[in-house]
Order: C-alpha cells, then sequence, then structure tokens
C-alpha cells in the first residue's frame, strides 16, 4: 500500500467516524456550538436539531461509505472531487431539511414570530478569504518553476515522505480545494445576508452571529493553513534543509490552530454575551 492510499483511508476513517458520531451522538448532546450538523435552522429547537443531525449523519455516513473505491483508484484529484462536491449538496440539503422542520413547528407556534436581522460582515470578514486566496494564487504561480517534476506532498510521524505526486496533479488539487473554499465561504456570507435564520446561533446564548462567524473564521483559517503547508512543501521539496522532527511539529501547530482558535472565538463570544447578561441584570435589579 502506497502513502497516498494509506493517507485516503485515514481521511476517509475519519470522516465516517464523524458521520456516525453526528448520527448517534449529536442528538443526544443537543444544541452546542462545537459538535453536529451546526446551522441557524439546527439550533431554533431541540427537536429540529435532532432531526437535522439524523438526517445529515445518515447522508454523511452513506457518502463516506461510497467514497472507499475511490481510494483505491490511487488518485487525488479524483478522491477531492468526490469528497467535496457531495458534501456541499449534503450540506444544502441539511438546510433545506432542517428550514422545514422548523416550519412545520412555527405553524404550532402562536402570535407573530420576531423576524431575524440579515447577518452583515465588516470589510475584513468579508474580503479577507479573496485575498489569502490571492496570495495563495501568486505563491503557486512564483514557485512553480522551481519546483520538481515529482513532489513529496505527504510525511510520516518522522517528517519523512511517505506520498508523492506529480508537481502538475498537486497544482490541480491545490486549486480546487482551494477554489472550493472559497466558494463555501461566499456562500456562508451570501446566505448570511440573504437568509440569516439558517445562520444564527439560536438557542445558544452566544450572540446572534456568533455561528456564522465563526464559520467564516474557520474558512479563514483553512486558508492560512493552505498558505502553510504549500510553503512547507515548498521548501521541503526545493531545499535540503527541513527534515525529521520539525515537520511533525509543524503540522502539530496547524492542526492546534485549526481545532482551537475557533472554538476560543466562540468562548471569547459567550463570555462576552454573559458579561453583557450580567450588567443587565444587575442594571434591573439596581431599579
Amino acid at each position: 500500500m502506497n502513502g497516498l492510499i494509506a493517507l485516503l483511508l485515514i481521511i476517509n476513517v475519519i470522516y465516517l467516524i464523524s458521520a456516525l458520531l453526528v448520527l448517534f451522538l449529536a442528538p443526544k448532546i443537543g444544541p452546542n456550538p462545537y459538535f453536529g450538523f451546526r446551522i441557524g435552522y439546527s439550533f431554533s429547537s431541540r427537536n429540529v436539531w435532532n432531526k437535522t443531525n439524523r438526517f445529515a449523519g445518515i447522508l454523511m455516513t452513506l457518502h463516506s461509505l461510497s467514497l472507499f473505491p475511490f481510494i483505491f483508484l490511487d488518485n487525488l484529484v479524483y478522491y477531492i472531487v468526490a469528497l467535496i462536491v457531495p458534501l456541499v449538496i449534503i450540506s444544502i440539503a441539511g438546510i433545506i431539511y432542517a428550514s422545514h422542520n422548523l416550519e412545520e413547528e412555527r405553524v404550532e407556534v402562536k402570535g407573530p414570530i420576531k423576524p431575524i436581522k440579515p447577518l452583515e460582515t465588516t470589510f475584513v470578514w468579508k474580503y479577507l478569504g479573496v485575498i489569502l486566496f490571492l496570495i495563495l494564487l501568486l505563491m503557486m504561480l512564483i514557485a512553480y518553476p522551481s519546483l520538481p517534476t515529482k513532489l513529496a506532498v505527504h510525511f510520516d510521524a518522522a517528517g519523512n515522505p511517505n506520498g508523492w505526486s506529480s508537481k502538475n496533479d498537486f497544482y490541480t488539487t491545490y486549486l480546487i480545494f482551494s477554489a472550493s473554499y472559497l466558494a463555501v465561504l461566499y456562500f456562508i456570507i451570501y446566505a448570511g445576508k440573504k437568509y440569516p435564520v439558517a445562520l444564527h446561533s439560536g438557542v445558544m446564548k452566544i450572540g446572534s452571529d456568533t455561528a456564522f462567524k465563526g464559520t467564516i473564521l474557520s474558512l479563514n483559517i483553512v486558508f492560512l493553513i493552505l498558505m502553510a503547508t504549500f510553503l512547507w512543501i515548498y521548501f521541503y521539496n526545493t531545499s535540503t534543509g527541513m527534515h525529521g522532527y520539525f515537520a511533525t511539529t509543524y503540522f502539530i501547530v496547524l492542526t492546534f490552530i485549526a481545532a482551537f482558535v475557533p472554538i476560543g472565538y466562540i468562548i471569547y463570544r459567550w463570555r462576552k454575551e454573559h458579561n453583557r447578561g450580567d450588567k443587565v441584570w444587575k442594571r434591573k435589579k439596581a431599579y
């Protein structure tokens, strides 16, 4: 088994486990900003959350199982396309399914429902993603002539290469991956403005736009990680000084940033809302 097949197997098993957790565990945990099919519609009530996560979990499980044959084609581009395109479709299907469940609940609600305001973004939130994408493209254009035709693109725990790709295949895959994330990012920004109920924070007291901005932050961090990963692959394939444990440390740091910065942002917003609520309560108590 070559390095690429082993890597894709690991990715797919992680995806399958995640899908099963969404299917079975998320309904037991209930609405939260960290785990499950986290969109505004599903946050609107525990019932909608449970139904949506079971629905999305079933689709994700079937999708992950269907990806196993693509692994043994030994082609990263085919696998990435087979992974991303259905995931986008599943996400849209989950949003539609959750919205229908929410509408069914609203029929039973007496009296008017307070409308949710559009989720707006500042200049930085709106355009940082495209700026990072353009910087990544510029880096790739500048680096292309000096890269060898065959690249080491995956490394073991000791920092030694165990997966290889042609330069053109690597660039094609990287561009597809980056463009897909950019498309998702701007779909989220558009949906936040046109369909804010799909991305608001619902029953969680963390600020109405925290789930929305947390999602944007996560996608922007992905671009930073893509840039950092590209730099690593470039320097590894063009010099002899980046080997061994440094690679492991490098990717552990990237993983830590990807996992904990969005969580840190959500905790920050939660504390901010909590402190604001305490001030309002004390003010009312004073009167």
